[in-house]
C-alpha cells in the first residue's frame, strides 16, 4: 500500500503535523486555499516555500517510481556542479495513515527551484544569441558530467544568472551509455524554439535603440515588464495582465494594477483597494483605502477608516484594526 494524493494534499496542507524536516514549509496554493499539484508520469509534484526559498517536493505514485531516482540523488550527491539544482530524497518524511488507522511514511524527493525566470519569460527578455549559448554551455556540461535528463523540455528549464539549469530529474540517468547524448533531440528543439521567436527591432531611424523585451506587446497604451511570467497593461478600459505571448488572461478593468508578486497583485477600483491571485479572483475584496502586499513575509498591510490590520496569503485577517500598522510577525500572529 502506498500513499495517495488525497493524502499528500492533506500532508501539504499540514506540514507541522505530517512532514518531518519539511514541517514549517508553506505550500503553493491556487485561489480556493489548495494546493497547486502537477503530475507527471510516475510522480505527483507541489511548489513550496521554505527556508526563504521556492522548491518542488515530489511524492512517487508507485512503489518502482523511487528506484531510478534514488540512484539519481545518490550520483548527484557526489558531483561538484553548479550546472543542477539541489535534489535529493527525504526518507519517511511524510507521515500517513492506512484505512486500518495505522501510522506509514513516505520518502517525499526535494527539488530546489532555482531563483529566475521560465523559459518563456526568457524568451522575450534576453538576446536569442544568448539563449542559444547558454543552452550549447549547458549540453556540453551535461555530457561532460554524463548526465542525460530524458525529459529536457520548456518546463524543466530555469533561466537563473545567464544559464539554463534544468529541473525534475525523475527520468534522469548518470552515468549511462549514451554520454549524454540521449537528450540531444531535446537540445535540437529548444533550438528551434528560441531561433522561431519573434525577434526584436533594435534600430528606429538608424540610431540604436535599447532592446525592449515587450516591444511585441502592442496595442496597449501601456506595458510593464514581466513578472511570474505575467505583464501588467494599461488598456482604454483599465489596467488589466497580459501573458507574453500578449493573450488577455485577466481583463483590463481596474483604475491601476502592480505586478504580480508571489501570486499577488493589488488592484485599484471605484470602490477601494484589493488583492488578486493570478486567475483575477479577489483574495482581498476591493473595499479598502490601502492594500499592500509583502511578498517576503506573506502579508498584506490593510487599512480600513485610517486604521491597520494583517491579512495572510489567503486573505484571512490576522490581527484587529489599530491606529498602529502591526509588524509584519507581531507576538500575536507568530506563536
Amino acid at each position: 500500500m502506498i500513499a495517495t494524493l488525497q493524502h499528500f494534499t492533506r500532508a501539504l496542507l499540514t506540514p507541522d503535523l505530517s512532514l518531518a524536516m519539511l514541517a514549517d514549509a508553506r505550500v503553493v496554493t491556487d485561489s480556493s486555499g489548495m494546493p497547486r499539484l502537477m503530475r507527471t508520469t510516475c510522480f505527483i509534484e507541489a511548489g513550496i516555500e521554505w527556508h526563504g526559498e521556492r522548491w518542488l517536493v515530489a511524492m512517487p505514485l508507485t512503489p518502482s517510481a523511487m528506484l531510478r531516482t534514488e540512484r539519481t540523488a545518490s550520483a548527484l550527491r557526489r558531483l561538484n556542479t553548479g550546472c543542477l539544482a539541489e535534489y535529493r530524497i527525504l526518507p519517511g518524511e511524510m507521515r500517513w495513515y492506512d484505512e486500518t488507522g495505522s501510522g506509514r511514511r513516505t520518502d517525499l524527493i526535494l527539488q530546489h527551484l532555482p531563483a529566475g525566470r521560465e523559459f518563456a519569460e526568457a524568451l522575450i527578455t534576453e538576446d536569442k544569441a544568448t539563449l542559444l549559448a547558454a543552452l550549447d554551455t549547458l549540453r556540453d556540461s551535461l555530457r561532460e558530467l554524463e548526465f542525460t535528463h530524458n525529459n529536457l523540455k520548456e518546463t524543466n528549464l530555469r533561466w537563473c544568472r545567464g544559464r539554463f539549469i534544468p529541473i525534475r530529474y525523475y527520468d534522469a540517468r548518470i552515468g549511462a551509455a549514451d554520454n549524454g547524448t540521449g537528450d540531444a533531440e531535446a537540445f535540437e528543439s529548444l533550438r528551434r524554439r528560441i531561433a522561431d521567436a519573434p525577434a526584436p527591432q533594435p534600430l528606429v531611424k538608424d540610431i540604436a535603440a535599447p532592446y525592449d523585451p515587450l516591444r511585441r506587446l502592442t496595442g496597449h497604451r501601456w506595458t510593464s515588464h514581466v513578472f511570474e511570467g505575467l505583464v501588467c497593461v494599461e488598456d482604454e478600459s483599465g489596467f488589466g495582465f497580459v501573458d507574453t505571448d500578449n493573450n488577455p488572461v485577466i481583463p483590463a478593468q481596474f483604475v491601476w494594477a502592480g505586478d504580480f508578486r508571489e501570486g499577488r497583485a493589488e488592484v485599484q477600483t471605484p470602490t477601494g483597494m484589493g488583492l488578486i491571485d493570478r486567475q483575477g479572483s479577489y483574495v482581498i475584496p476591493p473595499e479598502y483605502e490601502i492594500v499592500d502586499y509583502d511578498p517576503a513575509a506573506s502579508v498584506a498591510h490593510v487599512r480600513h477608516n485610517g486604521h491597520w490590520a494583517l491579512f495572510d496569503y489567503l486573505g484571512h485577517r490576522l490581527t484587529e484594526f489599530r491606529q498602529e500598522a502591526p509588524e509584519p510577525c507581531g507576538p500575536e500572529i507568530c506563536r
